[in-house]
């Protein structure tokens, strides 16, 4: 029960540094997930998260809002089974650039630079493109492109080639406006979870323990030390003492929510829920970011699109045999088949928006508990998300037992609403010209009279009625001054022995999706533990 290093939470972070740590074999690590196992098949089939991510078998559900006019609310999917969210999510390997890091640096944050990250992806990735400057080989997380290219996406690359965009093969070799064939986490037609890539070659391991169904109450503090963890098992409440860290991976919504139960946090937050203070920090559960933004729906004729493939319970088993028989087709790729990146806005000196588009829509009247439902009729989905929001929300405890309480603070700077309406203008335009256009039979979403041309109409569509990349960061947050969570090694200020590693710890979004920067980030992160 007293191991070196505890790990809570088995997702992108809390595998990586699992599997890290626990190379040295004189190294005792006890990794702690709240969910279950990712054994069922589904969870290896990339198309398998249409199923999966709301599914609270796999998933564990907060709830945003209300936000907006309208008082709308939003759930929040998040993994909550071996591998986390790189269990249930899209699978794309989107990067981000060197300003992106470099910022973190010029923040105050050293060794977190554009140079240590690109080592560390380099170091995770097995490309099929080959190794090159920009990409690894030989790594435990194997990249593939999406494909086989089908006529739809084709279409809609051409359509963006004859706006002026490049069409690249290797979408994190550059930052310029370009369109690819989406990367992905996935090796063979299969996921590639972090999961996989990295606990399961370490679970032969005798000095690497894993604990699943096994949720973590609280880290036990002696004074302003931690000394070990409370853990809800089904055997009841244990106790598991570290000797050397606690290091929190539960993610940017769970991990503020632990620390606040442990007694460290805002004290008017910890006094509203019932919580002890012991340490106070004031930006625990704030500063949170994530992306903003909408998607444009089409009904599609002349060509097919993937809807048939999937929509009917017949084809769905023609698809799922050739899948299990080739490994190849629709199933083998993850939510979107193009990844375009713009710069929209007229101040920006690079990409701002982000548009994914893919040959398949979701009826939105048929969302379910358990999975969504595609559309029967030929359709698209264009969905944009503008990259660098600087609108802050905040995440936090309301008692045990209660739902959190989750503000995300859509749109709420000046700067957000007017990169939303450029990049709206921006996307929209690529499937404006021929190459494009001759497939579309009409808009479904949003309706026609959206005016494209009005900025405020459109910041409300979003806000009110948009989408979100489910990209949360920044609410244990990294920086220099005493009011930030963690310090450049990223261990909790005011705690010994305390170290949060995962995406809460980004004080902002790194230009797309986070599943490579927090791979990456603890990759980087196992090295200043271990030291």
């Amino acid at each position: 029960m007293s191991y070196d290093y505890i790990v809570v939470g088995a997702g992108a972070a809390g595998c990586v540094l699992a599997h890290r740590l626990s190379a040295d074999p004189a190294t005792t690590v006890l990794l702690v997930e709240a969910g279950g196992s990712d054994r069922n098949p589904v969870n290896l089939v990339p198309k398998g998260f249409y199923f999966t991510m709301s599914n609270q078998r796999y998933a564990k559900t907060f709830v945003a809002g209300p936000f907006g006019a309208v008082g709308a609310t939003e759930p929040w999917y998040r993994g909550r089974v071996m591998g986390g969210s790189t269990t249930t999510n899209g699978m794309i390997w989107n990067r981000g650039w060197a300003p992106d890091y470099d910022a973190l640096v010029e923040a105050g944050n050293p060794g977190w630079g554009w140079d240590a990250f690109l080592g560390a992806f380099r170091s995770l990735e097995d490309h099929r493109l080959g190794a090159s400057d920009y990409r690894g080989a030989g790594g435990a997380v194997s990249v593939e492109v999406a494909g086989p290219p089908d006529p739809l996406s084709d279409a809609y690359i051409a359509a963006a080639r004859a706006d002026g965009i490049r069409k690249v093969d290797d979408w994190n070799a550059s930052d310029d406006d370009r369109v690819a064939y989406v990367p992905s986490n996935v090796e063979n037609g299969l996921r590639m979870s972090a999961s996989r890539a990295f606990l399961k070659p370490a679970r032969g391991r005798r000095n690497l323990t894993v604990v699943s169904r096994a949720e973590v109450q609280r880290i036990v503090l002696d004074g302003r030390v931690a000394v070990g963890v409370e853990v809800k098992t089904r055997r009841g409440v244990e106790h598991f003492d570290a000797r050397r860290e606690v290091i929190v991976s539960a993610g940017a919504l769970d991990t503020p929510l632990l620390l606040e139960r442990s007694g460290i946090g805002r004290p008017e937050v910890l006094r509203a829920a019932g919580f002890d203070l012991v340490v106070e920090s004031p930006n625990v559960g704030e500063r949170l970011r994530e992306h903003r933004g909408m998607d444009f729906r089409f009904r599609i004729k002349g060509l097919e699109g993937q809807n048939k493939l999937v929509a009917g319970q017949v084809r769905r088993y023609w698809t799922g045999a050739r899948f299990l028989l080739g490994r190849d087709g629709i199933m083998s790729y993850g939510g979107f088949n193009v990844i375009t990146g713009v710069t929209a806005h007229p101040d920006s000196d690079r990409p701002d928006v982000q548009a994914l588009f893919t040959p398949i829509s979701i009826d939105g009247s048929r969302l379910g508990p358990k999975r969504a439902v595609l559309e029967k009729e030929p359709g698209a989905m264009l969905s944009l998300l503008p990259l660098r929001p600087t609108s802050v929300g905040s995440i936090h405890s309301a008692g045990a037992g209660q739902q959190p309480r989750v503000d995300p603070n859509f749109l709420d700077t000046e700067h957000d609403r007017q990169v939303l309406a450029h990049a709206a203008r921006r996307v929209h335009r690529i499937v404006e010209h021929d190459e494009f256009a001759q497939y579309i039979a009409f808009q479904t979403k949003p309706d026609a009279d959206l005016d494209l041309d009005d900025d405020e109409a459109l910041a409300y569509y979003a806000q009110n009625y948009g989408n979100s990349g489910y990209h949360t960061i920044g609410t244990a947050a990294m920086g220099p001054r005493d009011e930030d969570v963690v310090d450049a090694d990223l261990r909790v200020r005011g705690v010994e022995n305390l170290r949060v590693v995962d995406a809460s710890v980004f004080p902002h979004i790194t230009s797309g999706n986070v599943n490579a920067p927090t791979m990456a980030l603890a990759w980087l992160a196992a090295d200043r533990i271990a030291r």
